[in-house]
């Protein structure tokens, strides 16, 4: 509850006391710290209109932004009517209460509240674990069909989870799917057409557009399923090549889910980077030019590029291949024949026999893989 007036704040703590667990602020900007540091999200925040600094309808917008789930309430007087109005309009105002407010009447209306934050909590947590599960299932799917792009899959998930972790944002189930399905759209894509889209060397550009497509299929894909429409929008504006990753994108972070989808964004176009060939800090360095990717998220994805189990890639000769590698271009000998097609794994006998042309017929090197 937040009042400028420490009376009415005494005065509710009194008639409150037992009911609910309730913390009080007699700013907005004191409120803000509340929510700032609290363990968990507030179920209900209840603000009056008029209070020097932050009024009421800013304070909430806030609170919005950080705490998009919390329901709100304002307790407000005759005179406030116009800007209790326009905070109406603006957000998403559960109750309005005007004082003066009988206890027992915004007894009824906290109870009202925490059963519409049970309701929303509920629908969120069925929504996720129903998400969850899908989406499991079709990147365990992914991994069996098109080996190249679970590997970006996995990667892109492990440097999110390193952020969301070393950052804590206020909400990351979207920023969680984003990261397990923004390479759908690159299961249309061979492997030899990634091999040649991604060579800087010697990069096809018709395998180059093909290759930049790949976010916008993922995003018609994404697209169909309720409540991911933003998702959608944020796996289609990730970068796949190293120009698009630098180019500077206006974008509005004050928007609620700007800070996950700043994140989204930074962790793809790293991977991009480091996957055109730049060092992990190289990369930071590049990136960080660009007001679009903050410092703190670039800090945090090569922290965990450098020590977290992901495939790298890396340029190796043909008796330096080993199990596990997974290609990233068909490996050929020096007569013309194709002895594993870009995207396979290499199993023991795959080895053994590619080591074993590397030594005798020889195979085209460097050969580009994940490892």
């Amino acid at each position: 509850m937040v009042d400028d007036e420490q009376r009415i704040l005494d005065a509710f703590r009194r008639s409150l006391h037992g009911h609910y667990e309730l913390d009080t602020a007699n700013s907005g900007a004191a409120g803000l710290d509340k929510v700032r540091g609290a363990a968990h999200p507030y179920a209900v925040v209840v603000s009056d209109m008029r209070m020097p600094g932050m009024n009421g309808a800013e304070f909430l917008a806030e609170v919005r932004e950080r705490s998009p789930d919390t329901v709100q309430i304002v307790l407000s007087g005759q005179a406030d009517l116009a800007d209790t109005i326009a905070a109406v309009n603006d957000g998403n105002l559960f109750r309005f209460l005007t004082k003066p407010c009988e206890p027992a009447g915004l007894a009824r209306a906290l109870d009202a509240a925490l059963a519409q934050h049970r309701l929303v909590m509920s629908e969120r947590e069925l929504l996720e674990r129903t998400l969850d599960g899908a989406v499991t299932v079709l990147t365990e799917l992914m991994a069996a069909a098109h080996p190249v792009a679970a590997a970006r899959t996995e990667t892109v998930r492990t440097l999110i989870d390193a952020c969301v972790t070393a950052l804590r944002p206020a909400d990351t189930w979207e920023l969680r799917l984003a990261a397990m399905l923004g390479q759908v759209g690159l299961m249309a894509v061979p492997p030899e057409v990634i091999a040649r889209a991604t060579d800087s060397t010697d990069a096809d550009a018709e395998a180059l557009a093909m290759y930049r497509g790949h976010p916008r299929l993922t995003r018609e894909l994404i697209g169909r399923i309720p409540r991911l429409e933003r998702v959608a929008d944020w796996v289609a504006s990730q970068p796949v090549t190293l120009a698009e990753a630098q180019a500077p994108t206006p974008r509005a972070s004050e928007e609620p889910g700007g800070a996950a989808q700043q994140i989204y964004e930074t962790v793809t176009a790293f991977v991009v980077a480091v996957e055109s060939g730049l060092a992990p800090g190289t990369a930071v360095v590049e990136l960080a030019r660009n007001p679009r990717y903050p410092a703190a998220v670039l800090d945090a994805a090569a922290r965990a590029y450098r020590s977290n189990d992901v495939r790298r890639p890396r340029q190796v000769k043909g008796r330096e291949l080993v199990v596990g590698m997974l290609m990233n271009q068909d490996v050929v000998t020096k007569t013309g024949m194709t002895l594993v097609r870009a995207g396979e794994v290499l199993t023991e006998s795959h080895a053994i026999r590619l080591r074993h042309f590397a030594e005798g017929v020889g195979v085209v090197e460097p050969i580009n893989v994940l490892a």
